[in-house]
């Protein structure tokens, strides 16, 4: 009777001891929930401790500005002076672009950037725009804007075979060497208009012979940012083939509206992607959700070492497919000797279908004879659609 009475003892011992534990567990789990959490204790203090420092900084920046205003000394003169994008300023003319909203930050206004020394504060650690007849100090989003001046390139350079964006098509510049644009006639109402390169749909094209010493061998990356202006219709965008149904390399459409083609060379995709278009074997089908006929942003890159193409939309990664490997007639691709087109599709023989050129506006367009990482796509993007909203608010 007493051994069992201390069995029962002990056991109950125990059972409270877990139950101890795991209430001390939960406690502890809640209590680093509390501390760790996005909402937590220390996190809200990061945050506190972080809007203090940048309104200390503010301050300092004003402070700063009230004595340049009393003083007129020139030690209190911070930042770098923008202008706008006119007539006037010509060349010399640089600006600040917020990439949500938009904003243009020119004349008036100046770029104040980390590492600037403050009197009585130190050195700035965040990034500001400020105008000196308002007394406005904005704080700039951290990596959410664009500073954008006269011949600056807009683009990765590395590997470019094609570069047609807005500061050359501006300013007349080469848009790379064995590049040929064709059917622009003087005074059509087609070509360059200010804000972007418009194509008519019937015999305009641009031709891109890549030159000796180019190694395609690896693939390439081609970017189109425009708009379709005629959605009753394929947009036709990047094509190098032989003009021999037989014998096709490369052939990319955006479809109507929303879909992406590219030939697969009469081969079919790697089993279980969803780009495989079920009617036909030789093409890939991809629904990139987006109405190009509003304007739009596609960079697509082609990895033959692996077979594989990569699509971006709007600068960050949409879908990538394996294809098998006898996808794409390489060689064509390779041979320097056939060029790539863009807006025109190689025609069957003799016969000129609808689609055999696009009617489009080209507010820039590149290709590369490398793959562009994604933050490359990403810097490429985001700059060229800043300084394309810098054009189209200028223009009106």
């Amino acid at each position: 009777m007493r051994n069992k009475t201390l069995k029962e003892k002990k056991g109950i011992t125990l059972i409270a001891l877990v139950i101890t534990i795991i209430v001390l567990l939960i406690l502890a789990g809640v209590s680093i929930s509390m501390l760790t959490s996005e909402n937590g204790i220390i996190t809200q203090a990061q945050n506190a401790k972080e809007e203090t420092e940048i309104a200390s900084e503010k301050e300092a920046i004003q402070l700063t500005m009230i004595n340049r205003e009393m003083t007129g000394d020139e030690k209190y003169n911070i930042g770098e002076e923008l202008r706008d994008r006119t007539l006037a300023n010509g060349d010399n003319w640089k600006i600040v672009s917020v990439n949500d909203t938009k904003q243009i930050y020119g004349t008036d206004c100046y770029y104040v950037g980390t590492g600037v020394s403050l009197e009585s504060y130190g050195e700035t650690k965040h990034e500001w725009v400020i105008n000196y007849n308002t007394g406005e100090v904005i704080e700039l989003p951290e990596e959410g804007f664009i500073k954008l001046a006269y011949g600056e390139n807009l683009a990765v350079t590395d590997g470019i075979i094609l570069n047609a964006d807005p500061i050359n098509m501006e300013n007349g510049n080469s848009w790379g060497n064995g590049v040929t644009v064709h059917g622009i006639q003087e005074g059509d109402g087609y070509g360059w208009n200010e804000t972007e390169f418009k194509l008519d749909g019937v015999d305009d094209y641009i031709e891109v012979y890549p030159q000796a010493g180019v190694n395609i061998e690896n693939g390439f990356t081609f970017e189109f940012y425009g708009k379709n202006l005629d959605t009753n219709r394929r947009m036709p965008m990047l094509s190098k083939s032989l003009p021999d149904v037989n014998k096709v390399g490369l052939r990319s459409y955006m479809d109507y509206k929303t879909i992406f083609n590219m030939s697969m060379g009469l081969s079919n995709i790697e089993t279980g992607s969803d780009w495989q278009n079920p009617n036909l074997g030789h093409w890939m089908n991809k629904d990139i959700e987006e109405d190009f006929s509003q304007g739009g942003y596609i960079t697509v890159s082609v990895d033959l070492n692996k077979n594989e193409v990569t699509i971006y939309k709007n600068g960050n990664y949409f879908d990538s497919t394996i294809c098998n490997k006898e996808w794409l007639n390489a060689s064509q691709i390779m041979n320097n000797e056939i060029p790539f087109l863009i807006a025109k599709l190689y025609s069957y023989g003799e016969e000129i279908i609808d689609a055999s050129y696009a009617k489009v506006d080209i507010y820039a367009c590149r290709l590369y004879n490398k793959i562009l990482t994604a933050d490359e796509v990403k810097a490429n993007y985001d700059k060229t659609v800043a300084y394309h909203n810098v054009l189209v608010q200028s223009k009106n």
